[in-house]
């Protein structure tokens, strides 16, 4: 199968629409690729994936919020033929298993109103107390006397992890499933490895055995953990069946922690390389809060997003047919010139940071609030112990997932001891910035 997609990535190629230097295995930039593509237009044929490459922000936004184009995989020959045949009949979550992501209205609709009240914001805001002492906890947990920190591995890959497995209601002793689960499961978007394809299934069967376990005891001792939430969630008379609870809680889990892991791993690489831009983030809470959007829009910890043609769309002159699959670019949107003045320039006073790093529309990331949360207390934390962090790698270590944009490793200096940075406050709104208000 690899040599099949190698030859369609060939054709691609020669017809001028390559993505094959967009994979950071091969050291490449994704974005000098992407800007290279956007030039050449806003929607590229892309043979490769059996339907088009978009890239500018414009055409990205009508996309997401396009009702003749599906989040449902399962709309697209190609993309299914493809995850079943890597899988080897293992379940694949959104293929066997659809979550709200992976469905459209008006069945996302109904889930999404019913594991929203999960995620209300007052619940959300309520968790600070808890990320902060878990913050604190992983710090400490660091080496006093060391001056160089791994931050992936010590703080930013574990924290997304224990903060879902805290808000389920999973015992200490079992956090760390959490971590190796969300690693492979996004394993199912390597197109060109059927091995990792087949070990996201396999994490999702995992996974699903173990919530089945979990939510039958909260049914029988319920508290105020998300799966207990979900459970009694109720919406006009219709609740969740108990496999919807555990595909949706597997999405929750796979989207909430590998992107904010990517969020702070990309904002502090960022104000590591541009000292001058971290120290304006120390400033002020406003600060850090612009840092960490700006930082959204240039290093999105998710480079693409797949959808299919429903129906017929006919823009910029170009017929998208039914079945036909669409890459859209979040990583080419925010960086287009038209939605961002200068957007090759990293810049945490930008006075309107334009992104679709959460998505758009409907399907806009129900846990964007809980990822801005999580960073924004990582960062005050750092800037609260360290007066002086410095980056201590020769290069990034880029991770190799092709549509993941996100450090494997990330080395600082760091010097103790600096002043104490101001609170944080309860109540933050962030929602109309994504939206774009």
């Amino acid at each position: 199968m690899q040599v099949g997609l190698w030859v369609l990535q060939r054709v691609d190629y020669y017809f001028g629409n390559s993505i094959v230097n967009l994979h950071p295995a091969e050291g490449a930039d994704p974005h000098a690729a992407l800007k290279t593509l956007r030039e050449r237009g806003a929607i590229l044929r892309s043979h490769a994936n059996g339907g088009w490459i978009v890239n500018g922000h414009k055409e990205v936004t009508e996309l997401l919020r396009d009702p003749r184009v599906s989040c449902d995989l399962r709309n697209s020959t190609f993309l299914v033929n493809v995850a079943r045949f890597a899988a080897g009949g293992v379940p694949l979550l959104n293929v066997d298993h659809p979550t709200m992501l992976g469905v459209d209205a008006p069945d996302h609709t109904r889930l999404r109103k019913l594991v929203a009240q999960g995620f209300l914001h007052k619940y959300v805001q309520s968790l600070a107390p808890t990320i902060e002492s878990l913050v604190d906890e992983l710090l400490d947990a660091i080496a006093p006397d060391g001056d160089h920190i791994e931050i992936m591995r010590a703080l930013a890959k574990p924290l997304p992890a224990i903060v879902i497995a805290e808000m389920m209601g999973v015992p200490q002793s079992e956090r760390h499933l959490f971590e190796r689960w969300s690693e492979a499961l996004l394993g199912a978007t390597e197109i060109l490895s059927p091995a990792s394809i087949r070990m996201s299934g396999e994490a999702n069967v995992e996974m699903r055995k173990y919530l089945a376990e979990l939510t039958a005891i909260k049914r029988r001792n319920p508290g105020q953990d998300l799966i207990s939430q979900l459970i009694a969630a109720e919406e006009d008379g219709d609740k969740l069946t108990l496999d919807e609870l555990y595909s949706n809680c597997i999405l929750l889990l796979a989207a909430g922690h590998e992107t904010t892991t990517r969020l702070i791993g990309n904002c502090l690489y960022l104000l590591l390389r541009h000292p001058e831009q971290m120290a304006l983030a120390r400033r002020s809470d406003a600060d850090l809060m612009n840092a960490i959007e700006e930082a959204l829009r240039f290093e999105p910890p998710v480079l693409f997003t797949v959808r299919t043609v429903k129906e017929p769309i006919s823009m910029q002159g170009l017929n998208l047919e039914p079945g036909q699959a669409l890459m859209l670019s979040i990583a080419g949107a925010n960086r287009d010139p038209a939605a961002n003045a200068d957007p090759d320039r990293f810049d945490v006073t930008r006075e309107k940071v334009t992104h679709v790093s959460f998505g758009y529309g409907i399907h806009l990331c129900l846990g964007m609030s809980l990822a801005r949360l999580e960073a924004r207390i990582v960062f005050t934390k750092l800037f609260g112990r360290f007066s002086s962090l410095k980056f201590a790698e020769a290069r990034p270590n880029w991770g190799s997932f092709a549509m993941f944009r996100g450090l494997e490793t990330l080395t600082v200096e760091a010097t103790r001891d600096a002043p104490h940075m101001p609170a944080i406050p309860v109540e933050v709104a962030y929602e109309a910035r994504a939206l774009g208000r």
